[in-house]
């Protein structure tokens, strides 16, 4: 294909592509997507306006077939005029219905003035449910303080034309009027107050139904953001806890390894040992990381599902401060002497208060391992009313010790599980040059 096959001259000597739209193509698909646009906002406010506005229109049609059917049924006034004025009082007491949802109070004053200049000038027609409908539209879609004047309207224009002395009878010379009692008064006001009762009480029903799709809807908002901050809480968890099973364990073999290296070309023995002790932190770390995941499976593997061998042995029971020995035992295997005093009732504190602990001295030990290297450390734990303080110092590091690079997550988990009972944690070093935590639980402020 030649360049001259998919270029083309324009009137004005230049070139552009065939396919190349022109300007007056993108302004007018332009204008077309906002014109679809305004057209689309028209319809949606054009919906919104005309919302069961179908409905109104029907019942304004019919009110006003069925009132001129009746009027039909008895002589017309003489002359066009006349007649046509009749007619026009009856239809125009409904046609205003159609708007009796967005303007119910106009709505009703139309209705009651034609209907009421009817019942005065022509005793013959009738029109009267017309204003009770508009009556009722008031009341439903109206506050009561305000719509309470719509029975009142109602009662009057039924009254008003029975009251008149013989009517107007202008298009009519019929005598329709009617001595009134006390009955009739009553059963007026009856008539009307039942009409405003059932708007209100209607209005009122859908006020509470919507308050309740309101209700229901918010209720499902604050399920959804409970549910994700559920969510977190427990990534949160999962995250301390892989934290301090990888951590701990890990710093433990790196300090171990770092040991052999150095001892391996002197002493056999001692870097066998060493080995050994790697590779019993390392399946610990195994199983307690088997542990964590049998405890996040959903659903959990079934029994013999894995096989008979190492990876199928059951998990590691849930730590507690009767296992800090195990967590001594790593320390001192990788260089870390560590001194351990208990004081007060530790063991009959709450199952989750021990975990926390255990984990807090284990995230601490393995901030020893890491930071300062093979020095002593000393753990305290105190138990005084009900109070537990956790302590874990460690002597100033070697003058050429580098510190192996953290995360800065530890110290975040073990400030997070110690809030959780409503304790504190600080984390300082002291004048010797070494570092100390301290945490302190209060288990009866625990969430």
């Amino acid at each position: 294909m030649t360049e001259s096959s998919w270029r083309r001259h324009g009137t004005d000597g230049s070139v552009r592509s065939v396919g190349e739209p022109t300007r007056s193509a993108r302004a007018w698909a332009g204008s077309a997507r906002a014109w679809s646009g305004s057209l689309r906002a028209s319809v949606a406010g054009l919906r919104r306006r005309f919302a069961g506005r179908p409905a109104d229109v029907l019942v304004a049609v019919l009110l006003s077939g069925v009132a001129v059917l009746l009027r039909l049924h008895q002589p017309l006034p003489d002359g066009v005029g006349p007649s046509a004025a009749a007619v026009a009082l009856l239809v125009g007491a409904c046609l205003p219905l159609v708007w009796r949802r967005s303007r119910p109070g106009l709505v009703l004053a139309v209705t009651a003035a034609c209907y009421l200049t009817g019942e005065l000038l022509d005793p013959v027609g009738d029109n009267a449910q017309s204003v009770f409908l508009a009556c009722y539209s008031v009341a439903r879609h109206t506050p009561a303080p305000r719509s309470l004047l719509a029975p009142v309207a109602l009662t009057t224009v039924l009254l008003a034309p029975e009251v008149a002395d013989g009517r107007l009878n202008v298009f009519s010379s019929a005598d329709t009027a009617v001595p009134l009692a006390l009955a009739d008064y009553l059963v007026a006001a009856a008539m009307a107050a039942a009409v405003w009762l059932l708007g209100a009480s209607r209005r009122r029903l859908y006020a509470d139904a919507a308050r309740l799709r309101d209700l229901a809807e918010r209720l499902r908002a604050e399920q959804r953001v409970s549910a994700r901050r559920a969510v977190a809480a427990e990534r949160a968890r999962i995250a301390r806890d892989l934290h301090d099973l990888v951590a701990h364990h890990v710093s433990a073999i790196a300090l171990q390894a770092h040991a052999v290296t150095v001892v391996l070309p002197d002493d056999t023995r001692a870097a066998g040992q060493g080995v050994a002790a790697i590779s019993e932190a390392a399946n610990t770390a195994l199983d307690e990381m088997r542990g964590l995941v049998r405890l996040l499976a959903d659903p959990p593997p079934e029994s013999g599902a894995e096989g008979t061998g190492p990876a199928a042995a059951a998990p590691l029971p849930q730590p507690s401060l009767r296992h800090l020995e195990r967590l001594t035992g790593e320390s001192e295997a990788a260089g870390c002497p560590v001194t351990l005093t208990v004081t007060g009732p530790v063991a009959e504190l709450p199952l989750a208060v021990q975990v926390s602990a255990y984990r807090v001295v284990q995230e601490a030990l393995s901030n020893v391992r890491k930071h300062a290297g093979a020095v002593p450390v000393r753990v305290g734990l105190a138990c005084r009313d009900g109070r537990l303080t956790v302590t874990v110092e460690n002597a100033a590091p070697a003058a050429d010790r580098r510190p192996m690079p953290g995360s800065g997550l530890g110290l975040i988990g073990m400030r997070e599980r110690a809030a959780l009972f409503g304790g504190t944690l600080c984390a300082q070093p002291v004048p010797d040059g070494g570092w100390r935590v301290e945490a302190t639980f209060r288990p009866e402020d625990g969430r």
